[in-house]
């Protein structure tokens, strides 16, 4: 099926730089894209002590970078304890500060919290982003070892008459078989979230912009048609430059500027919200939500956030980095909700990737999205789209072993103009208030 669906606006757009299969080497794969590498993966031919040599390289340079960041994050520490000195000195001089010493003193103040922030990111890209970044390229190199058997395994089973027997296999009843029964009970437990979300402070402004959320609950819409949510689907863009999505149990789905802005193709945006619809269908928010209240799953992702951000610290901190660009929203949801369970996950991951295909959207759009997130620079604003999930090659390995089963299709979509139209209008709008909250982050009493 994958084979079938390598579309000429694919080729051109998602798998730039092509090369003859002999000039490869085994190094350089692991830096090409997911469906590039699938394709090639029964071209090459690698020995296994080959593989070996190129994880030990990779584990290596990993292991080289996290102590270039430790020693960038303890020189920034140092100028940190230098300046704090300097405070302490000018404390000692006197009761009052004279105009001079007041203007130093606000200098030195907005020194040491921009030498904060830069610690904070290079811890975050040291513990999280950069084991999502080298998981990345091992997952690839596993890919290139072992698709071609996983890949001949799928064809036998599909050659016995056994492709419907896999889980969620009856892709052909999309939309009246059985995923997720009772979904119309969890609208409820998803306005009672929004609510306390909102109290609480941790939800971002919504962007009141009708073309942009039109677009997207339109694309939402068909994926719905095409799927086994059973309850209205209910579209709300969030202006913030984080790159996250989210859905709340009862169809609640929610969508950052920055997500959109960050998708190359409108098949990636589809990808991710099909994954995110999927957890409606299957009701897993609502079934790991059953033991606890939404205040207290509410109060957790105060605590989880504080934890990434601060190293720790419970307190200002907590409400500080909640406010700080919504980082944790979406990985503080998903821990609570989502990710403290593997099989939920990988449920989502199936059922999206069949969602897209029966809504006639590459499926391999997640993917190549998937791919950009773990390996761009400057880890920290992705990481957060990992934490919650199983291993890199356990996923890829699923997805590409369920797009396989999948029944061919000629064409399938992989982007549009008013998807790129969009992308521009949305360029174009500034997101009011985000400097603002950044910059003076608010704290807010807790709902009784």
């Amino acid at each position: 099926m994958i084979r079938n669906v390598l579309i000429a606006a694919c080729l051109a757009g998602a798998l730039p730089g092509r090369m003859d299969q002999a000039e490869w080497k085994l190094r350089e794969l692991v830096e090409r894209p997911y469906p590039e590498l699938a394709e090639l993966a029964a071209q090459v031919s690698f020995s296994r002590r080959q593989y070996e040599q190129v994880r030990k390289e990779l584990e290596e340079e990993k292991k080289k970078q996290a102590q270039r960041l430790e020693s960038e994050e303890k020189e920034l520490l140092r100028k940190i304890s230098r300046d704090r000195s300097e405070l302490e000195r000018l404390n000692r001089l006197g009761s009052r500060d004279d105009e001079a010493t007041a203007e130093k003193r606000r200098e030195m103040h907005s020194r040491i919290l921009e030498l904060e922030r830069q610690a904070r990111e290079k811890r975050m890209e040291r513990q999280h982003g950069l084991p999502v970044a080298f998981d990345n390229r091992l997952a690839k190199l596993s890919l290139v070892e072992r698709w071609p058997a996983e890949k001949k395994m799928v064809k036998a089973r599909i050659a016995a008459g056994q492709a419907r027997q896999r889980r969620f296999g009856d892709v052909e009843d999309i939309g009246v078989r059985k995923v997720g029964e009772g979904q119309e009970k969890d609208v409820g437990k998803g306005e009672e979230a929004i609510k306390d979300l909102k109290a609480y402070g941790l939800m971002p402004p919504e962007l009141t912009d009708e073309r942009v959320g039109n677009y997207v609950q339109g694309l939402a819409n068909d994926l719905a048609k095409h799927s086994d949510v059973k309850v209205p689907i209910k579209v709300a863009i969030l202006a913030s430059r984080e790159i996250n999505a989210f859905a709340l149990p009862g169809g609640f789905l929610y969508v950052n500027t920055g997500l959109i802005e960050k998708a190359e193709s409108e098949s990636e945006l589809a990808g991710v919200l099909a994954h995110e619809m999927a957890h409606v269908a299957a009701r897993h928010g609502a079934r790991l939500m059953r033991k606890a209240t939404i205040a207290g799953l509410v109060y957790q992702s105060a605590q989880i956030a504080a934890v990434i951000f601060t190293g720790g610290a419970v307190g200002i901190g907590t409400y500080y980095a909640m406010q700080y660009g919504f980082f944790g929203l979406g990985l503080a949801l998903n821990l609570t909700l989502l990710g403290v369970n593997r099989e939920f996950e990988a449920e989502a991951d199936q059922l999206g990737v069949q969602y897209c295909w029966r809504a006639g959207y590459d499926p391999r759009g997640f993917i190549t999205f998937f791919d950009k997130m773990a390996s761009e620079q400057g880890y920290v604003r992705s990481a957060s789209f990992f934490r919650t999930h199983p291993p890199f090659l356990d996923r890829i390995l699923s997805t590409f072993k369920e797009m396989e089963f999948l029944p061919p299709v000629e064409k399938l979509k992989v982007d549009c103009c008013e998807f790129q139209n969009v992308k521009e209008h949305l360029r174009r709008i500034p997101l009011k208030g985000e400097k603002e909250r950044k910059e003076n982050p608010r704290l807010r009493r807790l709902p009784e």
